[in-house]
This record gives structure tokens, C-alpha cells and sequence, in this order.
């Protein structure tokens, strides 16, 4: 399936197509409703046809005012790796403070590190191999060593 943003863009490019062949904007819209959920609204449609008639058909997006998300980077999702590794009991707003971070962009990134908090500890999504040997080393313990 294609991202959200492919799907974006083939619009846009459907969008300034129709709109050379002068096909009316709600036309247009009824074209696009091949994409499912997806489809962009009509008053999308009609913004971007007004656009294209001024002259302006750039396809990508220009840009925009703000801040640029520039938190999320491998140094720091290495370092939160470190911090949760270090502390599988450390809380969501001690890591922000430990890393002068926003909540969104810590959940942004543990999300990509596929770690999730289970009983008040962060526990990875997939155990590793290693994890895997350390549990079955455990159980093996458990079997063989004689109850009291």
C-alpha cells in the first residue's frame, strides 16, 4: 500500500491533469474518489485548482514557517536506547528532562525504537536473541534446581 504522501502527491498530479482538460473542480473530486478514505475533501480540490489557474503548479509542498523537527536524530535515539537500557524503570518525564526533549517527540521516538511500557518498565517489542538465551538460561535454572 502506498504511503499517505504518494497518495497526496498522485493527486495533485490527477488534480492539475483534469484541470488542463477543464474539468470542473467537484468533477474532479468525483474522479478522485478512487482513492478510498484516502481522497483529499473538495474544498482541497477547489484550493488547489485555484492555484493552478494563477499560474503556480508546483507539485511539492513549499516551505512553511516554524520550527523544524530537528530532535529526532540517530544521536539521540542512540542515547535513549542508552537511558532506557541503563534504567528499564525510568519514566517518560525523567527521560524528556534527562534529554530536554517534548513528550510528542520522546513517544515519536520509542515508538521508532519499539520499546512500550509494560507493569512500569519499558520492555522491547521483539526480544532479541540474546534476551531469548538469558530467559531460556533462566528457565533451565528453574528446572534443575531442587525446591525447597
Amino acid at each position: 500500500m502506498a504511503s499517505d504522501m504518494e497518495v497526496r502527491m498522485k493527486q495533485r498530479c490527477v488534480t492539475e491533469f483534469l484541470h488542463a482538460e477543464k474539468i470542473a473542480p467537484n468533477d474532479i473530486h468525483r474522479c478522485l474518489l478512487v482513492y478510498g478514505d484516502q481522497t483529499v475533501d473538495v474544498s482541497t480540490v477547489r484550493r488547489r485548482v485555484a492555484r493552478f489557474s494563477s499560474g503556480d503548479s508546483d507539485m511539492k509542498d513549499k516551505p512553511r514557517s516554524g520550527r523544524p523537527c530537528t530532535t529526532v536524530t540517530p544521536r539521540n535515539k542512540e542515547r535513549l536506547d542508552q537511558l532506557i537500557c541503563m534504567n528499564w524503570r525510568i519514566t517518560t518525564r525523567e527521560l524528556c528532562m534527562e534529554m530536554n526533549i517534548g513528550r510528542n517527540v520522546l513517544e515519536a521516538m520509542v515508538a521508532t525504537l519499539e520499546y512500550r511500557k509494560v507493569c512500569a518498565r519499558w520492555v522491547p517489542r521483539m526480544l532479541t536473541q540474546e534476551h531469548k538465551e538469558h530467559r531460556m538460561q533462566v528457565c533451565q535454572d528453574c528446572l534443575t534446581t531442587p525446591t525447597v
